[in-house]
């Protein structure tokens, strides 16, 4: 007995000593990581101090920031590179086992889940040689009152019951689906690896347009301010009307890089932020005419759609050691939305293969601190 309360003490000595520390942290202040054991390639979702995010060893995590504990896990039975979707008292991930699923957000419990089609397609991940599919992320699910919405690499895109998981329609495009969709004004917008942007009746899937680009999309379709806001491998960015698909502005990123990253609106609308590829830049712009209000160098590749807050944007970039190579290095940044400057940053562990580590998902900020889905197989947890 007398034991036990000297463990008991220690434990909380232990805690009292971490929240001190977090309680007079600095922002961009190392805090604590948690291991995953596997890469991380999905986004983070967070809500009332807990944070979801699943990994390439098949699992979806519920992680308690404030207390620094898992409060449950989920096991899959294949990669999870999609970003969870929160909703009430569900998440919904998707997985490359070829299913979606519904979860119970606060025990875990399965609730059910949908077969979408794509559970034996093979990626053709990074490489070095063709074909250059770069086929590395993944389609995640989003919802409404109704449905929940999500793409597969079957080239369907699919809308399914809320309650029980039973598919109400499907739509066929002639590409793999990796993009996550979007929702405005009765419509659901479906970027495809077909090179074509759909506009979909969000009730029934019947098409309303399309627009067609030179190149595969996997960067996912934002509205901001009313703006349709998509990339694609044709190396151009393009703001649609999202109403009949006309071009409101379309614009050349520096570089004749791809577009990969997704677009995030600034709080106000009229700027969003986006990433890019080997142009290795993050670039703020005006929302209405697809300006450049200022971009600055990422240290690598920066695929995935950054975050914001009131004062920063945040950003990941991933890298590669090629010989012959552009130089293209791991990285992570916050980075201040007026002027560009680099507030603090990291450098991610080097790990083995072609893209040999860096941070491609999105973070997730809650409780005042930024969590990092790193590739090194650790969520990285700093200040804000």
């Amino acid at each position: 007995m007398a034991v036990q309360r000297k463990i008991t003490a220690l434990v909380w000595a232990l805690f009292m000593m971490l929240s001190s520390i977090l309680a007079y942290a600095k922002s961009g202040q190392y805090l604590y990581s948690f291991q995953t054991g596997s890469e991380n390639w999905g986004s983070i979702s967070a809500k009332s101090h807990i944070a979801y995010f699943g990994s390439d060893n098949g699992n979806l995590y519920a992680f308690d920031v404030d207390q620094v504990k898992v409060r449950w896990t989920y096991l899959t039975g294949a990669k999870v590179r999609s970003k969870p979707f929160i909703d009430n008292h569900r998440v919904y991930i998707t997985s490359d086992d070829g299913f979606l699923y519904a979860l119970n957000r606060w025990s875990g419990k399965l609730l059910w889940k949908a077969s979408l089609n794509d559970g034996g397609h093979h990626r053709i991940l990074p490489a070095n040689h063709a074909p250059w599919e770069f086929d590395y992320t993944k389609s995640s699910p989003i919802a409404d009152s109704r449905f929940v919405y999500v793409g597969s690499a079957d080239g369907y895109f699919y809308a399914f019951s809320k309650r029980t998981g039973e598919m109400r329609w499907r739509f066929k495009t002639q590409g793999m689906i990796r993009a996550t969709a979007t929702l405005y004004q009765g419509k659901v917008f479906v970027a495809s690896w077909d090179g074509h942007v759909y506009a979909l009746n969000k009730h029934s899937g019947k098409l309303i347009w399309q627009y067609q680009t030179q190149g595969a999309i996997p960067s996912s379709p934002v509205i901001v301010d009313g703006i349709l806001v998509v990339g694609s491998r044709d190396t151009y960015l393009y703001g649609l009307e999202p109403y009949n698909g006309q071009i409101i502005w379309q614009k050349a990123l520096p570089g004749g890089s791809w577009v990969e990253s997704s677009a995030v609106a600034d709080i106000d609308d009229a700027y969003f932020y986006i990433g890019s590829s080997d142009a290795k830049l993050l670039f703020k712009m005006k929302t209405q005419t697809g300006d450049i209000v200022w971009q600055v160098a990422t240290p690598g590749w920066s695929w995935g759609q950054p975050v914001v807050d009131e004062n920063r944007v945040y950003i990941g970039s991933t890298g590669h050691d090629e010989p012959g190579w552009f130089i293209t290095q791991r990285g992570f940044m916050a980075v201040e939305k007026e002027t560009g400057e680099t507030i603090w940053h990291y450098q991610p562990s080097i790990i083995s293969g072609f893209v040999h580590g860096g941070v491609y998902a999105s973070p997730a900020i809650s409780a005042d601190k930024v969590l990092i889905p790193d590739l090194d197989g650790y969520i990285h947890v700093y200040q804000q």
